[in-house]
């Protein structure tokens, strides 16, 4: 597997297999002055500011000894190198998952999934990683070992700084075996899928499933030329070339899945629906490769995160203004999870020229409503021009106080974090 970051190659790779060798090793790059990049499945380490300093690729899927499964306590404890895949295949044979999900699972890993705070679809029912972490290990830069919750979901050793971690990029230490809590697997699980002529009826009909008697596990609006694809994928003919449709994944028992199907098809039936579908197995499938495979696809991805009424604001102001703001664009969609308040916006055949317009537009839509975004995908040639992270004011003075009390050497990721830290 090539370890190349934004056509930065490291000059060594190292595959530690235990805490003992992970721990030697960053004692010994952080005394010999070495910058380190650690490295999961590789599914998001295009995200992220390029490079500072790149001498070591710290490969950790190899870190995969321990995993330790307490379906009692619906806890599990798992090395950072064991890929989510994997990990979920042991979880299911006891009825149980975790209660968030990534893209790419079959290569994603713990510690990468963890530190990079992974995003899902199922972030509209349960949160994000974040919230599910309930102890970890850390190993610093100079190659201490440090513990951070525990193994059971109730807790009270000091502050939560696994949280410090979890979404840190591996900036402030390499996270080498994480502790969740679990969810039990449902028994079933439906997906509909219910378009629109007009954006308002959409948002409508979406925020009232949101605030509903129901909890779906997943309600995404997809818009653009995406939400047309997604009705194409299901065997439906969409009544033009852009749509916006509503992506609907329940779960739960069968009596309740039942349910909750007849109060979807009801609320997108009354909210004036141009047409739904309740898909089966392998229209299941289809759509959401479809998604994943267009978000895999593009060209330019900036995710936001905020409320779920100025994701939609913003989303709406990004794809009806477009051409205001950044010229004609070739396939603009955005996805927005209502559960959320999270939206990305996905763009296909963009030049560079219009990527860093429509980023610089869309940095200003989010300091006027609130929140942050990230541009998780892009060209080398604008990813030279920006930060990849919004701006975050007063704050990255305390960021660069921590920076500077985890790694005092700059050791790990450099300059790829927030304000390039």
């Amino acid at each position: 597997m090539s370890h190349s970051i934004d056509g930065i190659d490291p000059s060594s790779v190292k595959n530690p297999t235990s805490l003992q060798e992970l721990s030697s090793f960053l004692e010994h790059a952080n005394s010999s002055g070495l910058s380190v990049v650690p490295w999961g499945g590789g599914t998001r380490i295009g995200v992220g500011n390029i490079p500072a300093g790149y001498d070591v690729a710290l490969d950790m899927t190899g870190h995969t000894a321990h995993l330790e499964h307490v379906a009692g306590d619906m806890t599990v404890v798992v090395d950072s190198g064991v890929r989510i895949a994997d990990l979920s295949v042991v979880l299911k044979k006891q009825e149980q998952r975790l209660p968030f999900e990534v893209r790419d699972a079959e290569r994603a890993t713990v510690g990468g999934s963890v530190a990079s705070n992974a995003p899902g679809r199922r972030q509209s029912s349960t949160g994000g990683i974040r919230d599910w972490v309930i102890g970890m290990q850390i190993v610093l830069a100079d190659g201490t070992v440090t513990k951070s919750g525990g193994r059971v979901v109730k807790n009270v050793q000091g502050y939560d700084m696994h949280r410090l971690h979890t979404g840190a990029f591996g900036t402030l230490g390499v996270i080498s075996q994480v502790a969740f809590k679990l969810v039990p697997l449902p028994v079933d699980h439906q997906t509909i899928i219910a378009w629109f002529e007009d954006e308002e009826s959409a948002q409508e009909v979406g925020v009232k499933l949101v605030n509903g008697l129901i909890s779906p596990e997943v309600i995404s609006l997809v818009s653009g030329s995406l939400g047309s694809a997604v009705i194409t994928a299901a065997g439906e003919s969409p009544n033009s070339h852009e749509s916006w449709t509503l992506v609907v994944r329940l779960g739960g028992g069968m009596r309740s899945v039942k349910r909750q199907v007849s109060e979807v098809t009801g609320a997108v039936g009354a909210g004036g629906a141009a047409g739904y579908a309740i898909l089966d197995k392998t229209q299941d499938a289809i759509c959401w490769t479809t998604l994943a495979e267009f978000e895999e696809n593009t060209d330019l991805s900036v995710r936001v995160t905020t409320r779920t009424k100025n994701a939609l604001d913003i989303s709406h102001q990004i794809l009806n203004n477009s051409k205001t703001h950044t010229g004609s664009i070739g396939c603009l969609s955005a996805i927005c999870d209502l559960g959320f308040g999270a939206m990305t916006v996905l763009v296909k055949e963009i030049n560079d020229e219009k990527a860093l317009s429509l980023v610089s537009h869309i940095s200003s839509l989010v300091t006027q409503k609130g929140g942050s975004f990230v541009v998780e995908k892009c060209s080398l040639a604008v990813k030279k021009q920006i930060d990849v992270f919004s701006d975050v004011g007063s704050s990255l003075a305390v960021m660069l106080r921590v920076k500077a009390q985890f790694d005092p050497t700059n050791t790990l990721n450099p300059g790829r974090f927030v304000g390039k830290i």
